[in-house]
């Protein structure tokens, strides 16, 4: 039989007494938002050959997205999940020691752009489904800040059309700028 574990509010106020799914998400979300993949690596976190989907794309590989998230700072001053409520659903391990987990989490994303002098913050609702399991032969040996897992397969679902739409903005006005100061 499933068992189905929630948790409402914040990340960061998710006890250390909370299931191994629920503790996934906590230390997951940190290494997702930051901006310093040196200080605070999400590679840990999400398998090589992880299927990522966002929206009704074509799915990437973990490895892709890692590099990906990995140059953002470039372009990103700020951005954080500001978790509304998670589910952390434990299947019953089919005796060849998986034991996973789909944990299921809506959020608000905050998104400020580098090169936007009013900082202004784009948030968008969304939200996201992990399938996890076990952490096998490519842990970092840190499995227990992870809750012992990693993720296998990531689905975000959210309009991104607000960050979209910030972003051509902020390169139109880079470019007028650009155009007017050569003019």
């Amino acid at each position: 039989m499933q068992q189905v574990y929630t948790h409402e509010g914040p990340y960061e106020s998710i006890p250390s007494t909370a299931p191994p799914g629920l503790q996934f998400l906590k230390h997951f979300l940190p290494a997702l938002d930051s901006l310093d993949p040196n200080a605070n690596p999400v590679s840990p976190f999400i398998h090589p050959d992880a299927r990522v989907f966002a929206g009704s794309g074509p799915p990437n590989r973990g490895t892709d997205v890692v590099g990906l998230l990995n140059v953002r700072q470039r372009h990103i001053q700020y951005f954080h999940h500001d978790v509304h409520k998670a589910w952390d659903i434990a299947r019953p391990d089919t005796g060849n020691g998986t034991g996973t987990r789909t944990v299921m989490f809506e959020a608000t994303s905050g998104t400020v752009f580098r090169n936007d002098p009013d900082e202004f913050e784009v948030r968008v609702r969304e939200f996201n489904v992990l399938e996890l399991e076990r952490a096998g032969s490519q842990s970092d040996g840190d499995d227990e800040s992870k809750g012992g897992f990693v993720a296998i397969e990531m689905r975000t679902y959210m309009d991104a059309r607000p960050v979209q739409d910030q972003a051509a903005r902020l390169q139109r006005e880079s470019a007028y700028g650009e155009a007017k100061s050569t003019g």
